[in-house]
């Protein structure tokens, strides 16, 4: 009898299954192997750890994630319609990617940070983290001019937590959510970025280009 091939995706895609399921607690090798129908060995073949394990799918959510791109991408229109588009394409990929959007709610950053890294792979989750920063500090200067703290934070609530909420509680009971959710959102982004206390960029300031792409926090 021929022998069962099992892909990285496939122990990836086991080992999420066991934290949505069960918690990242409850992702040990042995039961991602179950899960996935593989032997031991084979997930050791191809990780030094479960610890690594862990690291290699929440950075495969996120990286999903940072390469969603919005249509209509154009660096010369309005910062805040192209925010807008950012968050529609978040708010989809969210809808078409369920697992790795509540892989993200389960096994946070500040999770993945306490693992038992080595230093190429904490490198590589630094990388990611500069990666965010410099997408949301671009889009930032575009809308608002600069990128203070108060003028960072409504950016994320904008393009990151507004889609995200407005998904998450279907997603949550295995559910996708009604067509209205989506129809909303472009409003509550425009709301959040036009906040009469955070001036707008000035017609003198100069515009980085917009990012087109969308990160995870």
């Amino acid at each position: 009898m021929a022998r069962t091939t099992f892909s990285t995706d496939d122990l990836l895609d086991a080992a999420r299954e066991v934290i949505l399921e069960r918690g990242p607690r409850a992702a040990t090798i042995t039961a991602i192997a179950a899960r996935a129908g593989a032997p031991t060995g084979s997930i050791y073949h191809r990780f030094a750890s479960v610890d690594e394990l862990l690291v290699r799918v929440w950075l495969r959510a996120v990286q999903r994630t940072q390469q969603v791109r919005p249509d209509g991408s154009d660096a010369a229109g309005d910062p805040v319609e192209m925010a807008v588009r950012l968050a529609l394409a978040f708010y989809d990929h969210c809808v078409e990617t369920p697992q790795d959007t509540l892989l993200l709610d389960r096994l946070r950053r500040e999770d993945v940070l306490h693992l038992d890294l080595d230093p190429a792979l904490r490198a590589e989750v630094q990388a990611t983290d500069r990666d965010t920063a410099a997408l949301m500090a671009a889009l930032t200067r575009n809308v608002f001019g600069r990128a203070g703290r108060r003028e960072s934070d409504l950016v994320v609530l904008a393009v990151i937590d507004l889609p995200h909420s407005f998904v998450q509680r279907y997603l949550q009971s295995g559910k996708k959510p009604p067509r209205s959710r989506r129809e909303k959102l472009p409003d509550a982004v425009r709301a959040v970025l036009t906040d009469p206390n955070v001036p707008a960029q000035g017609p003198g300031e100069s515009q980085l280009p917009v990012p087109n792409s969308i990160p995870s926090t």
